[in-house]
């Protein structure tokens, strides 16, 4: 029996900032003599689409298309036994540590798990055995890359609104029109901030609103590689809340406060084949056969919250410095001493007194459709005699203090000056 344990140092949860050396060591325990080609260990991550169409079958592939995507960074391997060459190894029994350092590559993006695609970092053993299948243990951790709102676009600290206007149908003539405007005191959010929204809602109409609904929605975009170049979309309600309705031949003005709960930061640049964004949604319900009306903005979800002042210089992560024996991106052994070097790896947020550091929790919001992924993915299991690894990243939610929190303004009564329609929002974030 082999029992093998993949620890990582002063990290039980396996959470790292891309930049940030993960470090650690694999203990393997065996009762008896062992017979194998080699044991290697990997790191590996990589962002991967999958996706069929329904009249696609998996496993004869009669019909229909296969949609994939695969894009890798970081791939790197050591032996722990044998190398590339051998033919066969003996491993003795007992137990057996061995001391690991790699560093994550800057530009990672953060880990993601959905129903089309996912962002995967993992640990990798695998015992290649003659005469049998190889055997692997797995460990997968989460990365996340660090997104300051300070050092984005200046528009995030920009209010912001948007209108739009319909008429209802009598016949023989035309109602006057529902207005809805949205604004918000500024662009850029991150987790455990509250987004104040201002609805103010213009009955003009001779129909009833029911209710009002405000959300936070998270829409992700998947891409698939040619030969079958494709796009699939999975849309999660973040955050969602209800209000009263309005009369006709009415005004009347609604603040929602939406707290922003543990999720991923936006992504548009860094993975070509997944793309996360995030859109605040204010929607009325009318009374009878009528359709409603919505409206939708743009929000930047970030990992480093606005602060009060305007930063002269960019805060800089260059992540954390290597031991002199270990190069950037390669997976190496080591002995203790080095490893002590790099672990404990420093706080992005520690340059920033006034922010501090966040909790890490589950998004409880995205639940990916388990049942029409696994379909797609029987064959590659097939291939592989391996079982799917379902794993949930954890995501950085913070508890700010109440001057930064005091420091967004929040509509009062009727007020709807302050905020202006942006005609000039970057159409690229809308997804």
């Amino acid at each position: 029996m082999v029992i093998c344990e993949i620890q990582f140092n002063n990290n039980t949860q396996g959470i790292y900032y891309a930049g940030q050396v993960i470090s650690g060591q694999v203990v393997i325990q065996t009762d008896k003599v062992k017979q194998v080609k080699a044991v290697v260990l990997t790191i590996k991550g990589y962002a991967e689409t999958h996706w069929t169409d329904p009249e696609y079958d998996s496993a004869d592939q009669s019909s229909g298309s296969s949609f994939n995507g695969h894009v890798d960074y970081l791939a790197t391997k050591a032996y722990l036994h044998g190398s590339s060459s051998s033919v066969e190894v003996q491993i003795d029994p007992g137990t057996s540590t061995y001391r690991f350092a790699c560093q994550i590559p800057l530009t990672c993006p953060s880990s993601f798990e959905g129903t089309y695609g996912r962002v995967r970092y993992i640990v990798n053993v695998m015992f290649l055995r003659p005469w049998k299948f190889d055997q692997n243990f797995n460990r997968c951790f989460t990365v996340l890359k660090v997104m300051d709102l300070n050092t984005e676009s200046l528009m995030l600290r920009v209010p912001t609104q948007v209108e739009s206007q319909r008429t209802y149908c009598c016949i023989p003539c035309t109602s006057k029109p529902l207005s809805l405007r949205l604004s918000l005191p500024q662009g850029g959010f991150v987790p455990g901030q509250t987004i104040p929204m201002g609805v103010l809602v213009s009955n003009d109409s001779h129909i009833q609103i029911e209710d009002i609904t405000v959300r936070l929605a998270m829409v992700v975009i998947y891409y698939s590689r040619p030969p079958c170049a494709d796009t699939n979309k999975d849309r999660f309600v973040v955050a969602e809340k209800t209000g009263e309705g309005v009369s006709k031949n009415s005004r009347k003005q609604f603040t929602f406060d939406l707290q922003v709960p543990a999720t991923p930061p936006t992504c548009f640049n860094l993975c070509s084949i997944i793309q996360i964004g995030y859109q605040v949604e204010a929607e009325v319900k009318v009374k009878g056969c009528h359709s409603g009306q919505s409206v939708h903005m743009p929000v930047t979800i970030g990992s480093v919250p606005l602060t009060k002042q305007l930063q002269k210089q960019p805060r800089t992560w260059e992540g954390d410095t290597l031991p002199p024996e270990v190069d950037a991106k390669a997976l190496i052994l080591l002995q203790e001493e080095a490893v002590e070097a790099a672990a404990c790896p420093p706080s992005p947020w520690a340059a920033d007194p006034s922010i501090t550091p966040p909790n890490f929790k589950e998004a409880k919001h995205i639940r990916p459709d388990r049942q029409r992924s696994s379909k797609s993915k029987k064959k590659s299991q097939k291939k592989e005699h391996s079982e799917e690894i379902v794993y949930t990243p954890l995501y950085a939610v913070f508890e700010l203090n109440s001057e930064m929190e005091n420091a967004i303004e929040r509509p009062k009564g009727f007020q709807t000056e302050g905020g202006f329609v942006n005609e000039d929002i970057d159409r690229s974030t809308w997804l």
